[in-house]
């Protein structure tokens, strides 16, 4: 992980970005674009199944990240954080849109095609801790935030489509996310 900032200086890295991009700098445009435009393309052709759609979600994006950077809490989490909800979201909200039902479908694709971005090894090294992170759920908890999270659903849907109280659905997602926060956590720790 040499070259890569963490803990503090990345969070001034981030905040440094949102300043940048509240301010207009195309510069700071320029590396949030080349650092988390391939993860959002990814999860765009994951979620709405076409270069095309994926392509277009990665610029919507950055326009709604551009209009909101000032909501943008570092407190509350890590910027790639921030992009990837919002990217989900609105390919969420176009799926719904698009086809009128409430619960979309997920897309699985054998091949992501390249991009070209400098620091290619930033999206595996976060797409590895997240496998390290859910290595800690159970089966159950993992097909949860995978219904939550990749499917679309809301709490209030998954209550209904299993048959369980909301509050227990609610519950049970938030004790997955604790235990990804925590374990993830825990192997950024030297």
């Amino acid at each position: 992980m040499a070259g890569r900032p963490e803990g503090p200086l990345l969070a001034r890295e981030e905040q440094q970005l949102v300043e940048g991009l509240l301010a207009g700098n195309d510069d700071a445009v320029r590396q949030l674009y080349a650092r988390y435009a391939r993860p959002i393309y990814t999860l765009g052709l994951r979620l709405l199944g076409s270069a095309e759609a994926a392509e277009e979600l990665t610029q919507d994006v950055f326009l709604a990240a551009w209009r909101k950077a000032a909501r943008f809490d570092p407190t509350r989490g890590r910027l790639s954080t921030w992009l990837m909800t919002i990217a989900h979201n609105l390919a969420v909200d176009r799926l719904r849109r698009e086809t009128g039902v409430t619960r979309p479908h997920l897309v699985l694709v054998d091949e992501v095609p390249e991009l070209p971005t400098p620091g290619e090894d930033e999206p595996l090294m976060e797409r590895d801790a997240a496998i390290r992170a859910l290595a800690c759920l159970s089966i159950a908890e993992k097909r949860l935030l995978a219904r939550a999270y990749f499917g679309g659903l809301t709490a209030r849907e998954i209550a209904e489509a299993d048959g369980i109280p909301l509050g227990t659905v609610k519950t049970r997602l938030r004790t997955a996310l604790i235990k990804v926060r925590r374990a993830n956590h825990d192997k950024e720790r030297p």
